[in-house]
């Protein structure tokens, strides 16, 4: 009976030993659903104790070194040059003393910002910083006439010698003097930016310059190419290339229009035939000779035109030619503005009344109604007068007043001393001609403020 008891109760399974597997079934299917839920979710799976290294302690896996940080990455070329690009750009309008567009260029440099943009943008700060109020109680103008180009037609023996010796200065000689000036201290300044009117009263501005540099003001008189000029070597108009630079045209053929006008046809351009050409050419070589771009004045009369354009003799040309040429005058000055170019009135007539002091008002008003009627129109409006002959007038003088109150609050005479000086409404600036007049006889009074000019003077002059 007993055995068979007990066989009984073998055959069957225990409660307890029910639970435990119930239990485990549960904790399975928990642990089962959870991972699925985290695959879908895109979780890492919980870490079991498998995860463990053999023979490791959690310290000894915490004490793993861990992955190197990728390192910040490489510009490419393109970005690279971009970036030269722009600091080639800051450093240039640094040097031309374009101080804050250089600083808003760096300032606005976004994905080409690195180390090398802030530290120019710091250099620039720095001398911006440095500038210095220009004290000294001498200021600098110097002018020319339009230069000439070959010698050997222009000191031919021929009547005109003598006058082209005296007042004129040769292509060589202006380019040896730009080097000597820079050496000396100077930097080029626009004179419409050395005064201003406030209140109705004249008032010298500041300047502010790198410590020993002093302000220059450079003009040049008669750019008009007069038919006496003509295959005498001298350029015979201005023009503008295919990039907005003014080129000097030279040779070509003459022609006769009668009433004593010539034009020439035809010619080359070239870039070294005039002061203009001659000195854009040399600021973009040395931009820190100029303030900001400035070049100087280019003083024109009216009875011949303006740049070797005949448009005050427009009734000698057909329709066609009539209208390239005001084209043309229009054109070229609007290059020479663009270039860092001031343009003056220089009288209509250039008459001996000017250098003389005989001329009337009456003779004044017809001189600059001309100028304002015939030249302005397409050359743009000026406050500039660089007077004939190198005239003066008495600050009372009525015919002084009228140009003043014709707008030509700027006057500019012949004076080898350059004074300078504002007075009621107006401001005067001496000038002082750099020709073969002063060069060979008055040296002094170029090595008084310049240089010495005796190298520099051109062999081909005559003896």
């Amino acid at each position: 009976m007993a055995k068979g008891k007990y066989a009984r109760h073998s055959s069957g399974v225990k409660l307890p030993v029910i639970l435990i597997m119930v239990v485990v079934a549960i904790i399975a299917v928990i642990f089962a659903v959870t991972a699925l839920v985290r695959s879908l979710h895109n979780e890492e799976p919980m870490p079991s104790i498998s995860d463990k290294l053999p023979g490791q302690s959690q310290q000894q896996q915490s004490s793993q070194p861990s992955q190197e940080p990728a390192a910040p990455p490489v510009d490419d070329a393109a970005t690279q040059a971009r970036r030269q690009e722009l600091l080639d750009q800051a450093e240039r309008l640094m040097q031309g003393y374009y101080y804050d567009d250089a600083i808003e260029l760096l300032q606005n440099a976004g994905e080409l910002t690195d180390t090398s943009t802030a530290a120019l943008l710091q250099d620039v700060r720095k001398a911006k910083e440095s500038l210095v109020k220009y004290e000294g109680g001498q200021y600098y103008h110097i002018f020319f006439h339009s230069l000439v180009a070959d010698t050997a037609k222009a000191f031919d023996g021929d009547r005109e010698e003598d006058g082209y010796d005296d007042f004129m200065t040769t292509v060589s000689e202006f380019k040896a003097m730009l080097p000597l000036l820079q050496e000396a201290g100077f930097i080029l300044y626009d004179i419409t930016d050395m005064m201003e009117i406030v209140d109705g009263k004249a008032v010298m501005k500041d300047i502010y310059l790198p410590a020993g540099k002093k302000p220059l003001v450079l003009s040049i008189d008669d750019v008009n190419y007069y038919t006496y000029m003509l295959d005498d070597g001298f350029a015979s108009r201005l023009d503008v290339d295919a990039d907005g630079n003014i080129v000097t045209i030279m040779g070509g053929t003459i022609i006769d229009h009668g009433e004593g006008v010539s034009t020439v046809e035809g010619g080359e351009p070239t870039y070294d035939g005039d002061v203009m050409p001659i000195l854009d050419a040399y600021v973009k070589e040395h931009p820190e000779f100029s303030w900001q771009g400035a070049k100087g004045i280019v003083a024109i009369t009216g009875y011949a035109g303006a740049f070797g354009y005949r448009i005050t003799d427009l009734h000698l040309f057909d329709e066609q030619t009539q209208q390239w040429m005001l084209d043309k005058t229009t054109q070229v000055a609007q290059a020479l503005r663009s270039n860092g170019w001031q343009i003056a009135c220089h009288s209509y007539t250039h008459n001996q009344y000017w250098n003389k002091k005989t001329i009337t008002m009456k003779e004044e008003e017809y001189d600059i109604g001309r100028w304002l009627g015939e030249i302005a129109p397409y050359v743009g409006d000026t406050n500039i007068f660089i007077s004939p002959f190198g005239v003066s007038f008495d600050g009372d003088d009525q015919r002084f007043r009228y140009l003043v109150d014709h707008g030509f609050n700027i006057y500019c005479p012949v004076d080898s001393y350059q004074p300078c000086y504002v007075r009621d409404d107006y401001m005067i600036q001496g000038r002082i001609n750099l020709d073969g007049l002063t060069m060979k006889n008055y040296p002094e009074r170029v090595i008084r403020h310049f240089f010495d000019p005796t190298p520099i003077i051109d062999p081909a002059r005559p003896e």
